[in-house]
């Protein structure tokens, strides 16, 4: 053992390194013939025994060759120990292969860190300052709050209707709308009813009505005069003396306005084309007594109130583009059915009348009313050239036939335009002027 120690203190001295690969050949070394067919044996590959049997130790590996050597010639023989192969066809790795192939993907959670420092901080506070600086800081909380310029300026893009809903909202707006009714119904009609108010303007009540022109409208002789104009129509109640003027102007303004609102309410029946109820002569039944009795209500309330009757003005517009469209569709039906429903029995001459159908120019709306037009909910296209409304309507069967009623004004061939009756309430101050000159009770 002492000796096997020895030679392996003069391996080390000689720099033997047991990972050292190189193997020096046999015949080199003077190795016999039974050493040289070990060390071809070994070339060759271990057998089942040997791969069998665990590895040995590096020191054990000296030991066996101290004692091959000293068997031997005594020359020195180093035999290192045999490095086995990986068998080929056992997989590398399979644990971590299968556990990088079962691996959710990557999600990129990065995100820009936080800067906390004295410096950030007198940065973000001078920029803070800055903008504070630029901000316009408004007392604004609501609509209200916004100036009244303002706020009447934004009440005068709304139609009648959307007012009257607004009066519902709070009691702040129903004051507001209610304290500035003149201003907002000025705009209002200017903005959107503009030829409507000068074709239907507002009678004027007689407790407006200067004192010295009060006897002579009602004096006797200037009542028997109105006569005419106080037949009981079915579709207007009779204007009352002691509540609204009656020189010839405002008469006429009473009767037209009880018309539309009368016109209006049958709409519904125009439409469906049911006939209007007919009233035999001499009778006035209880419904038709309710019907003139609202109507002439919304009338004396438009005498006082700007905002209803600019609600007037936008129900007689709706009616007007209502019935406008309602014609041109039962035109279109009609000329379908004239089509469908040809007597000739002889084909030329059923192909010959299709064709003429179908040559003939298509009558345009009146007024040339666009869709877009009608539901802009303005008078515009009054101002286009169309048939004048000279005759009032005195009777309900006139409904059938009436496009667009739009009395109190006439076409202008040679400027182009319509031309509209003196501006109110000129009219009524010269019907006035004439009444007291004639009409003035003697003492």
């Amino acid at each position: 053992m002492a000796k096997a120690l020895g030679d392996c203190d003069t391996f080390a001295d000689q720099g033997y390194s047991p990972r050292e690969e190189s193997v020096t050949p046999a015949e080199t070394l003077g190795l016999s013939s039974s050493l040289q067919a070990v060390a071809a044996e070994d070339k060759r590959g271990p057998d089942i025994a040997q791969s069998n049997e665990r590895p040995q130790s590096p020191a054990s590996s000296i030991t066996h060759s101290h004692t091959s050597r000293s068997e031997t010639d005594g020359k020195a023989v180093r035999v290192l120990p045999k490095r086995t192969k990986k068998p080929a066809n056992k997989p590398a790795n399979t644990r971590a292969d299968h556990a990088s192939s079962d691996d959710e993907p990557l999600i990129d959670t990065t995100a820009q860190l936080a800067l906390h420092s004295k410096k950030t901080a007198r940065m973000q506070r001078r920029q803070e300052k800055k903008q504070s600086a630029r901000k316009v800081h408004s007392e604004i909380q609501s609509f209200l709050d916004l100036p009244p310029e303002l706020l009447t300026l934004v009440l005068s893009f709304l139609q009648p209707s959307d007012i009257y809903s607004l009066l519902r909202l709070n009691r702040s707006m129903r004051d507001y709308v209610l304290d500035n009714e003149n201003a907002i119904a000025e705009d209002v009609m200017s903005r959107r009813y503009w030829v409507l108010r000068q074709c239907f303007p507002l009678p004027v009540t007689l407790d407006k009505v200067p004192d010295c022109a009060r006897p002579a409208l009602l004096s006797q002789q200037w009542q028997d005069r109105l006569r005419i104009h106080k037949n009981p129509y079915q579709h207007i109640k009779q204007i009352d003396p002691t509540t609204v003027c009656t020189c010839m102007s405002c008469v006429l303004a009473w009767n037209n306005l009880c018309i539309i609102l009368d016109l209006a309410h049958w709409q519904p029946n125009l439409d469906s084309r049911e006939p209007l109820p007919i009233i035999p002569r001499g009778r006035n039944p209880e419904w038709n007594v309710e019907l003139l009795e609202k109507n002439a209500q919304i009338v004396m309330k438009a005498m006082y109130s700007p905002l209803a009757y600019g609600r007037i003005l936008q129900v007689h517009l709706n009616v007007t583009t209502r019935t406008i469209l309602r014609s041109e569709r039962y035109r279109r039906k009609g000329d379908k059915t004239n089509t469908h429903t040809s007597t000739s029995v002889d084909t030329k001459d059923r192909t010959t009348s299709a064709q003429q159908q179908q040559q003939k120019p298509q009558k345009p709306r009146l007024y040339h009313l666009t869709d877009e037009e009608a539901a802009a909910g303005t008078d515009e296209f009054l101002e286009r050239s169309g048939p004048p409304s000279y005759q009032p309507i005195y009777m309900r069967d006139n409904y059938y036939s009436v496009e667009a009623f739009v009395p109190s004004r006439k076409w202008d061939r040679d400027e182009q335009r319509w031309q509209y009756y003196s501006k109110w309430p000129r009219p009524h101050e010269n019907d006035l002027a004439w009444l007291v000159a004639r009409f003035t009770p003697t003492t």
